[in-house]
């Protein structure tokens, strides 16, 4: 009798030990990982993001808003203009600009056109004075009819020589005006608020008549490319993950697989938790190892949606 009490002790010693083994598991955290009984896969809390997060687009420039020329959810191309902003006053300095360069390219080519007379004329006037030099020196001319000559060489060569220097300065005030007419058009250009890349507009959080600057966030944007569920794996389990293991990503709502993918990243160090860490009973020295999964292509979880990775381990 005394055998079959200890017997019956040790039994329900034993028992009490596997309760103890699954309630350290639970303890581990259900909202990092857990392991199935069969041990075969580990599961996770994610998201499902692009590969480099969700990106908060920014203006670029400053200005009113006068059209937002894109919606929630559409699909933009790299340089695809995303607003319409107020640019009447760059857009008049830009007019200004290249009024005041016309009216100084018509007195260039008035200064150029006056230069070519003025060498023409002096080139006539040493011939004339040549000629009158020559019948100077056979007693065919006069010495005042000579002098008169040469003062209209020397007159016509200083015309000449201002002339040039005008257009050298007229020239240079042109440098000057087509670097401003540069940059006011660059102001225009930059008053551009484009996509930096392709991707889609998750949401705009600007409005019409808002007024922007170069930092204010207008949209929250997902880069093109494949879809990542991003979890983390609690330390106990964190050994276990490997680059290359199958995956199926389970909706937490229904219970239902809504896609399949594989680990393609599982990173070389432990970190404290940041996914979902909202609950106040964490213990705040709890590390885990940060895992994405890379979606197979087909139809695909929404952005933004909280789910369970189960990693398949075999």
């Amino acid at each position: 009798m005394r055998y079959l009490i200890g017997g019956i002790a040790v039994l329900i010693g034993m028992s009490g030990c596997g309760d103890t083994d699954k309630t350290k598991e639970a303890k581990a955290g259900r909202d990092t990982v857990q392991v199935a009984p069969t041990k075969n896969e580990i599961v996770g809390v994610g998201r499902i993001e692009p590969e480099d997060g969700v990106i908060e687009l920014t203006a670029g420039a400053t200005g009113r808003i006068l059209e937002i020329l894109v919606k929630d959810n559409q699909t933009v191309e790299k340089g695809m203009p995303l607003l319409r902003i107020d640019i009447a006053l760059e857009n008049a300095q830009v007019q200004q600009a290249q009024s005041k360069l016309s009216t100084q390219q018509a007195a260039v080519s008035v200064n150029q056109s006056t230069l070519e007379g003025l060498r023409v004329n002096l080139e006539n006037a040493r011939e004339t004075y040549q000629r009158n030099l020559d019948l100077y020196k056979g007693n065919a001319q006069t010495k005042q009819v000579l002098d008169d000559s040469k003062a209209s060489v020397d007159k016509l060569t200083k015309d000449v020589e201002t002339a040039e220097a005008s257009i050298r300065q007229s020239q240079s005030r042109m440098g000057e005006l087509q670097a401003d007419l540069r940059y006011y058009r660059t102001v225009v250009n930059n008053k551009r608020v484009e996509a930096l890349m392709a991707g889609k507009i998750l949401k705009m959080t600007v409005k019409t008549g808002d007024y922007i600057n170069n930092d204010t966030k207008i949209a929250e944007f997902a880069p093109s490319g494949g879809l990542y569920a991003k979890t983390e794996v609690d330390e106990l389990y964190a050994e276990r993950v490997n680059v290359g293991q199958k995956a199926y990503i389970v909706s937490q709502t229904t219970g239902d697989t809504l896609a399949t993918g594989m680990v393609s990243f599982a990173a070389d160090y432990l970190k404290q938790k940041s996914l979902f860490k909202d609950q106040a009973t964490e213990q705040e020295d709890r590390r885990v190892r940060e895992v994405f999964i890379r979606l197979d292509t087909g139809k695909m979880p929404l952005i933004g949606s909280r789910v369970d990775c189960v990693i398949l381990l075999k």
